[in-house]
């Protein structure tokens, strides 16, 4: 808030001092809400959006090493389902996360990014759960964190 009283500040002097004909006035305020712009993007580049991003994308990368290894050698045809499963659910975890960074830049980052990130959570937490304890009784949950998914895309057009 600071800041924009800053910005604010420096309109009206700008203004005050060295501004006398309208179209020097446009001008000004053009070039105080590109300062504007500027700062709300620095502001959100430390969202808790982007810091969520950052950890979702940790444990992506993490469980991506652990895959590797879990199931380096699968010796039947079950166990190769299991390691898809698990890959799929990471190709989604990683995907979104990085497209989590995005969302603070659309016009409701708190909507868009709650459902991508609970999408997410859904989708790759119930694949990663059946690839590695074989229970497949959770995984009919997985579908609906792909609508979520879904549904998070397209929010970012309204």
């Amino acid at each position: 808030m600071y800041k924009m009283e800053l910005v604010s500040d420096i309109f009206h002097v700008v203004s005050d001092v060295f501004v006398t004909r309208k179209d020097e006035v446009k001008l000004v305020e053009k070039v105080v809400k590109e300062i504007r712009t500027q700062i709300d993007v620095r502001e959100m580049a430390g969202s808790n959006i982007v810091r969520l991003a950052g950890i979702s994308g940790a444990l992506a990368v993490s469980m991506a090493a652990y895959g590797a290894h879990a199931f380096n050698s699968p010796e039947n045809d079950d166990e190769v389902r299991l390691r898809n499963v698990f890959e799929s659910g990471n190709k989604m975890h990683l995907f979104h996360s990085a497209a989590l960074m995005a969302v603070p830049l659309t016009r409701h980052p708190k909507l868009i990014g709650s459902a991508m990130f609970t999408g997410m959570v859904i989708f790759s937490g119930t694949c990663y759960y059946q690839a590695i304890t074989k229970d497949s009784r959770i995984r009919f949950f997985t579908p609906y964190g792909g609508m979520l998914l879904i549904v998070s895309w397209l929010l970012m057009i309204l």
